[in-house]
């Protein structure tokens, strides 16, 4: 699915004019003039929702639950997301402050340095997730041309990922524009291959088939993980809109139904020819040509998006390291990782973000809007504690639910969340009743 959102790159694509001061309000919240309307930030994350990784996915999803219980894996979960990113632009929009600033006041610094270095690993792998899939389309591509491709697909996942490297560490200005001139594309390729489709198989025939036996809660998980990092992330562009209805029209537009059309879109094509890779079933329809150039085009912006954001996020942790060395490096291990084969485990990947993501944005909602901490002006270096374990303790459950099958919703994605907003409610109850500081030092006499 998509790259996390990043603040300059978002902000940039939302409004251009805003790019440079994405870059100088970093830390500082957003000032009122630099906000831009709604539906520009609406169009950006409807965008994002539609990438080769989400045509993957979709593909999945069909091949393992079948069109009729996969539609209800997206429509569950795409309604899940909504309920969980709609909070949290709107505490973008009242602080104005990135995701980073509010991870930091929320966590302390020390305790933001291992959410940033948790948030780092999950895009590395997103990276390398992308990456593969981006030389696989283009091995398959050659394959299509040629009959057969002269190299190994390795080959093409190294190239490729040399070429996003490159172009994160020295022209990611360009890729930015041109990852908001390629995304309509990528939208209108998607519809068009599920309007041919459907002449080649009926909507009532792709509802018959069956699926290989997945659980919906699984296929739900998927759906959330696939999109649940830029939930985490939504104060990075939603600190530039004006009102609650812009963040609602963000939350809808994007994580609602620019991801369910997105899914649904690459269900059909997968199902109707058998095929999981988008490259094959459009070289069945004879559009190898327009494939190739869109699918290029599009991951090429998105995956140097993922390695940008991977670079920015990392540079918090190592803060000895230049940017340049960051991305160098992240590039090179997210290679390997993409060697290894993660995109044979997709939906598992998708489901594991889904378990251990949420409870980042469950914590510092429920200090917003529960515990009305809403004062960013001063913040407490002290590590909060209470914030760290009520995070580790909703992932805790959320996988426990998942593994053991024994999840009381249904939903693990939710448990988790919820088990880490209750927690912290709980233990920041105790805390304080006990008058301790955050990091659970006798706090100081008044």
């Amino acid at each position: 699915m998509p790259a996390p959102i990043d603040t300059a790159a978002t902000a940039a694509q939302a409004a251009p004019a805003a790019s440079a001061a994405a870059q100088s309000h970093s830390t500082t919240p957003v000032p009122l003039h630099l906000s831009v309307p709604g539906y520009r930030v609406a169009l950006v994350s409807i965008g994002i929702a539609f990438t080769l990784t989400g045509l993957y996915t979709g593909a999945e999803l069909a091949a393992s639950l079948g069109l009729a219980q996969g539609l209800r894996a997206v429509l569950v979960g795409c309604l899940v997301l909504v309920a969980m990113s709609m909070p949290a632009a709107l505490m973008g929009a009242r602080t104005r402050l990135s995701t980073y600033m509010i991870v930091l006041h929320v966590f302390g610094r020390r305790g933001a340095t291992l959410v940033n270095l948790a948030l780092a690993l999950v895009l590395l792998g997103w990276y390398a997730l992308t990456a593969e899939l981006f030389g696989r389309t283009c091995y398959l591509t050659v394959a299509a041309w040629l009959s057969a491709s002269p190299l190994p697909q390795w080959v093409y996942t190294v190239v490729c990922s040399a070429m996003v490297v490159a172009t994160a560490a020295f022209g990611f200005r360009a890729i930015e524009r041109l990852s908001v001139a390629v995304a309509p594309l990528l939208v209108l390729l998607s519809a068009y291959v599920a309007w041919r489709t459907l002449d080649h198989a009926s909507w009532t025939g792709l509802m018959a088939l069956p699926g290989q036996g997945r659980d919906l809660s699984t296929g739900i998980s998927a759906v959330i993980g696939g999109m649940v990092v830029g939930v985490v992330l939504m104060p990075d562009i939603t600190r530039y809109t004006r009102s609650a209805a812009d963040c609602a029209l963000v939350s809808l537009a994007g994580n609602g139904l620019g991801n369910a059309a997105a899914l649904i879109l690459a269900m059909l094509p997968a199902l109707a020819f058998g095929e999981v890779d988008p490259m094959k079933y459009m070289a069945s329809l004879g559009l190898v040509g327009a494939a190739f150039v869109t699918l290029l085009l599009s991951t090429w912006a998105i995956n140097a998006v993922n390695l940008y954001s991977t670079g920015l996020v990392s540079a918090t942790v190592l803060r000895h390291l230049s940017y340049g060395w960051l991305v160098a490096g992240c590039g090179l291990l997210g290679t390997l990782l993409a060697l290894t084969g993660l995109a044979e485990h997709l939906i598992g990947f998708l489901v594991l973000l889904g378990l251990v993501v949420p409870p980042i944005a469950a914590v510092y909602l429920t200090d917003f809007f529960v515990l009305g901490r809403q004062d960013y002006s001063r913040s407490d270096s002290a590590a909060n504690v209470n914030a760290l374990l009520a995070g580790l303790f909703g992932g805790a459950v959320g996988i426990a639910s998942d593994l053991s099958h024994a999840s009381i919703t249904g939903l693990p994605t939710v448990e988790s969340f919820a088990c880490a907003a209750l927690g912290y409610v709980a233990s920041e109850w105790l805390r304080l009743r006990l008058g301790r500081a955050r990091d659970w030092r006798r706090a100081p006499a008044r």
